[in-house]
């Protein structure tokens, strides 16, 4: 199986940075990174009652809403209420880039290009007015800004991508100056991370180890930790890989998608070493993460499909050429899909 470094997973990875590298790289590199709707962003719902609201005069920081969406995005997998804190942090945490930023994926997944411009445009002027109080955030989230606006251009001029390109500079500069402010900084190392991550995996003759490197100093753990496996694995370094996902699992059990990622390298070195033990070790991890669906992303669930799919095919020695579409089925039965699947394909 060939892995779709997807528009979904990488917002799940990065954030608004990360989204809008793998848009523009996409046509560049020829690969087919892809944008799956999931979950539509609409207008901002009701905020529930966990969430947290500053009294009157109480200056935003990073760390309310803002933090409680990381946490159920990145620590938990759980993309339906990590929105809820998204949509409570656009009227709590107005101030703060990275409520635009992780909002983007919302709109990006929907194909509302318009809000993408709109959070885009966000981002950036208030990462600008961050820059007086903190300097290397605010440079890193104009760079950040700057990324998902080039992702608009790209998805406006149906996939040109001199526009894009030309903002493209001006994200790297902005991060080179952000690293030179705060060369150590775990927020800076795990952006940079994963765009390094992301040019290893889509350009030739970059260098995955350096993106692997850089996430040694990133926090919060698990999505760093989430990081090296994928570049362990893209190395086919299984047991570096094997090692980075359980201790991503230790610190996050329950996120379907760091199971998914276990079933997943299990499958591809069961595979390529005929271990059946691993295939069924796979196909459990593989129905397990299927059974957390509800949190998780439409091409997500279309790959934990795909994934459990080709497991059981390579265990029966038979051909997986039925293991795919998996994706359009999904999006057919499920034409207005918001949060969750309305009609569940059987497990067979």
């Amino acid at each position: 199986m060939k892995f779709k470094f997807s528009l979904q997973a990488t917002i799940a990875i990065a954030t608004g940075a990360v989204i809008a590298q793998s848009a523009i790289l996409s046509p560049i590199s020829r690969l087919n990174l892809n944008v799956a709707p999931a979950i539509a962003a609409k207008k901002p719902a009701k905020p529930n009652s966990n969430m947290v609201f500053p009294t009157a005069g109480t200056k935003t920081k990073q760390g309310s809403n803002v933090e409680r969406a990381k946490e159920a995005m990145f620590r938990d997998g759980d993309y339906i209420k990590a929105k809820q804190y998204l949509d409570a942090a656009l009227l709590t945490e107005p101030n703060e880039p990275l409520t635009y930023a992780m909002s983007t994926l919302y709109p990006f997944s929907s194909g509302d290009y318009e809000r993408v411009k709109d959070y885009g445009e966000k981002t950036v002027k208030a990462a600008e007015k961050l820059t007086k109080t903190n300097a290397m955030r605010g440079n890193l989230y104009q760079g950040v800004g700057l990324a998902i606006l080039a992702a608009y251009e790209m998805k406006k001029d149906n996939g040109g991508a001199l526009g894009a390109l030309s903002k493209l500079q001006q994200v790297f500069e902005f991060i080179d100056k952000a690293k030179k402010l705060e060369p150590n900084n775990s927020e800076l190392n795990l952006i940079k991370g994963y765009m390094d991550l992301l040019l290893a995996v889509n350009v030739p003759f970059s260098d995955t180890n350096q993106a692997i490197e850089q996430l040694q100093g990133a926090e919060p753990r698990y999505l760093a930790l989430r990081g090296m496996y994928i570049g362990h694995r893209d190395l086919k370094q299984y047991d570096k890989a094997s090692v980075a996902i359980n201790a991503a699992l230790k610190i996050a059990p329950q996120n379907p998608e760091l199971i998914y990622y276990k079933a997943q390298l299990l499958a591809m070195r069961g595979r390529e070493q005929k271990n059946d033990t691993d295939l069924r070790e796979s196909i459990k991890l593989f129905e397990v993460a299927y059974q957390k669906r509800d949190r998780l992303m439409l091409s997500t669930i279309a790959q934990i499909l795909t994934g459990r799919c080709e497991a059981k095919t390579a265990l029966a020695r038979t051909s997986s050429d039925g293991c795919y579409g998996f994706e359009d089925r999904l999006k057919q039965d499920n034409p207005n899909l918001v949060v969750g699947l309305t009609r569940i394909p059987p497990l067979n």
